[in-house]
């Protein structure tokens, strides 16, 4: 299945160089343009220059990728629903050579469709050792989709195009270490604990509340 031209694949690949897990720094990044959010946790009710945006990068052959959705991501997401200024998105990025991690991404796209994203992320993540084409189909079920508009949105590779855009998106961040974590002008590198995050976002809280600035300074976390 040729789902890319090989020009194309090379400039992805040549993008996702994994590169030292351990690496925990954070490092200023430039404001990023950010993309429509169709995968945030609840709706933006929340003015675009005083909210406080979460972009995580991840896939599945990362094992750092796993062990930060088993422990830190459900803490993210608790925040971000009792917060009124964060919004928060996961892009899965596959591996777009391979078959099978292709169409996770877009299981997880068409499960989104249905208003079960993060449930089909964290069922292929305790899963992925066991995932296979009909994988996506059974988790569906499991999940009380309408499993056949599930594997009729693979099959006809509804999502494609929102991918593809994924695929430039990261190209464009510079995305080259899973998982990442970008908090509007932040990037952090790596494996996160929770604390690493509160700690940015309490600052950029404190930053608007004492001067109305959203920049937090170097060396100030």
């Amino acid at each position: 299945m040729k789902l890319y031209s090989s020009s194309f694949i090379s400039v992805i690949l040549a993008f996702m160089v994994l590169i030292g897990y351990n690496n925990q720094s954070v490092e200023v990044v430039d404001n990023p343009n950010i993309p429509n959010f169709k995968s945030i946790l609840k709706e933006d009710k929340t003015n675009v220059s005083t909210s406080i945006k979460i972009e995580i990068f991840e896939n599945f052959t990362c094992k750092k990728c796993t062990e930060f959705t088993f422990n830190t991501l459900p803490k993210i997401k608790n925040l971000a629903k009792e917060a009124d200024d964060i919004e928060l998105r996961l892009y899965y990025i596959p591996d777009t050579t391979n078959e099978l991690y292709y169409k996770s991404a877009l299981s997880l796209k068409c499960a989104s469709d249905q208003g079960k994203f993060w449930d089909m992320h964290f069922k292929m993540h305790k899963n992925k050792k066991e995932l296979n084409k009909k994988s996506f189909f059974q988790f569906a079920k499991e999940l009380e989709l309408k499993a056949k508009a599930i594997d009729e949105c693979i099959k006809e590779e509804v999502h494609k195009i929102n991918i593809e855009k994924d695929l430039q998106y990261v190209l464009e961040k510079k995305i080259t270490i899973w998982p990442s974590i970008i908090i509007n002008e932040y990037r952090l590198i790596g494996n996160q604990p929770f604390e690493n995050i509160e700690r940015i976002i309490e600052q950029i809280r404190k930053n608007r509340r004492t001067s109305g600035s959203n920049v937090i300074k170097p060396g100030s976390i």
